[in-house]
């Protein structure tokens, strides 16, 4: 497996114990390859293997910033005034990775490029020719040659009565 992110990466951005940061890189990468598992690897191209760690990063920095959480209570009484605040910036633990992150690193995966679907019409493709005499080219929106119900020539007569 390529060591996409080592807590190297993360000293500019954080101050993250090395043992902490290696324990939540392992969790990151783990997820990671779970969900893309190209990223795991040895043969990953350079810019596929930087885009993941750009992605990757930034999930565990989120982490790290996210903290503990906890409940503060601040209470000061002076004379008659009182204040009284309390915190609670204990948020939830959802997913590591947010979904946009795992579609960007199954993305990396797929190859990108500009491959999309194509095909080639087989069938030749011209447009409905209406009968001259036909409502239709008289500037009426209806047609009255039934060129509409063969996709083709008019139905009713050859087109030049």
């Amino acid at each position: 497996m390529a060591d996409l992110l080592t807590p190297a990466d993360l000293a500019n951005f954080a101050e993250i114990d090395p043992g902490k940061a290696q324990d939540m890189i392992d969790d990151v990468m783990g997820l990671a390859i779970l969900s893309a598992p190209c990223l795991g690897e040895d043969n990953l191209d350079p810019l596929k293997a930087k885009a993941a760690k750009a992605i990757l990063r930034g999930a565990v920095l989120r982490w790290n910033e996210a903290g503990q959480g906890g409940r503060t209570q601040v209470s000061d009484t002076v004379g008659p005034f009182q204040h009284s605040e309390t915190f609670d910036n204990s948020t939830p633990r959802r997913s590591l990775l947010w979904p946009s992150e795992i579609a960007q690193l199954q993305a990396i995966c797929t190859g990108g490029g500009d491959r999309k679907a194509w095909s080639y019409d087989t069938a030749g493709g011209g447009s409905v020719q209406h009968a001259d005499t036909c409502a239709i080219n008289l500037g009426a929106t209806f047609c009255d040659c039934g060129a509409i119900y063969t996709g083709a020539g008019p139905l009713w007569g050859s087109g030049c009565d």
